[in-house]
């Protein structure tokens, strides 16, 4: 009887302690799940420089995109959707993606003007969005599907090497005409 006793007794302990760290793991793992950084549905950068200097740029930028609207007074660019989940001209996605044509997408930019505080500068605020759309069948049709950000990130970077290279060209010329 008494070994009975102990029996129960080690077996109450043993499952109160595996019931605590079971509660201990799932705690940790939705906290650890609810503290990573959610993605945001849009890619942003700050450019130094006039509006017309950062537009242009973002339109050289976009050359191997077919656009739908252009307007410059409103700040908007949006691009044709576009067939597979990137396009090809611009980057090559590190990991081969199955059924591509079952993806589309098209870009929307927003810009803003802006000024710095601190030094006066005109800056331009860029807003990227990727609409990426995935086919799932014949009823349900076009789905919303999450972007990587790969390519937002890849045209943002694009904009500041145009905005450099224009601002090397400018420098360039203007020492060529001080030192003919």
């Amino acid at each position: 009887m008494a070994l009975s006793t102990v029996h129960k007794t080690t077996h109450r302990a043993v499952s109160g302690a595996l019931g605590a760290l079971l509660n201990l793991a799932v705690s940790v793992a939705l906290l650890g799940c609810a503290s990573q950084p959610v993605n945001e549905p849009f890619h942003t950068r700050l450019y130094v420089g006039t509006y017309d200097d950062v537009w242009l740029a973002c339109l050289k930028s976009l050359n191997d995109y077919p656009l739908k609207v252009s307007n410059k007074d409103s700040g908007k660019i949006q691009t044709e959707t576009v067939n597979g989940p990137y396009n090809e001209l611009v980057l090559t996605y590190p990991a081969p993606l199955e059924l591509p044509e079952k993806f589309r997408y098209s870009l929307r930019f927003n810009f803003a003007k802006l000024v710095s505080e601190k030094t006066n500068k005109p800056l331009v605020r860029i807003r990227v969005i990727k609409e990426l759309e995935q086919f799932q069948d014949f009823y349900t049709g076009w789905t919303s599907y999450p972007s990587d950000g790969l390519e937002e990130k890849v045209l943002l970077y694009r904009v500041q090497q145009v905005l450099n290279m224009e601002r090397a060209i400018s420098q360039s010329e203007q020492q060529r005409r001080k030192n003919p």
